[in-house]
């Protein structure tokens, strides 16, 4: 009986030192979270933030038609670059505002207009103080 135990005990001791391991849990993937706006932008508000810009920018430009010619030129020899930034703003805020369907209203193109108006009269100022525009 003792030889029957211990070789019921060997067989099943081989039996366990000689099965293959389990293979490792598949892992679960992770759910990414992807971000969603909570909010989406209207097109009212890309149009007032458009035309906030392009009324910031026009007024700065009629305050600087108006500046007396020693004052400009001071300001443009600080600034060498302030003229053409305008200049460039401008065009941007103008080429922006004739492709974005969310701007394509009157009120966009009333402020686009003003805004030409300004630089008009801006660079009448500059050509009267002898400042290349």
């Amino acid at each position: 009986m003792r030889r029957a135990g211990l070789l019921a005990w060997l067989a099943v001791w081989c039996s366990l030192a000689c099965a293959r391991l389990a293979p490792p849990p598949t892992p679960v993937p992770t759910a990414t979270i992807a971000s969603h706006p909570t909010v989406d932008a209207q097109a009212g508000d890309i149009q007032d933030a458009f035309i906030s810009n392009v009324n910031d920018l026009t007024s700065e430009v009629s305050d600087l038609a108006i500046t007396p010619c020693d004052q400009l030129m001071a300001l443009v020899a600080a600034n060498p670059n302030e003229v053409t930034q305008i200049h460039g703003f401008a065009a941007t805020l103008k080429q922006v505002g004739g492709q974005q369907a969310a701007l394509n209203t009157d009120d966009v193109r009333a402020a686009l207009a003003a805004l030409d108006m300004a630089i008009s009269q801006f660079d009448a100022t500059l050509g009267a103080c002898g400042i290349k525009p």
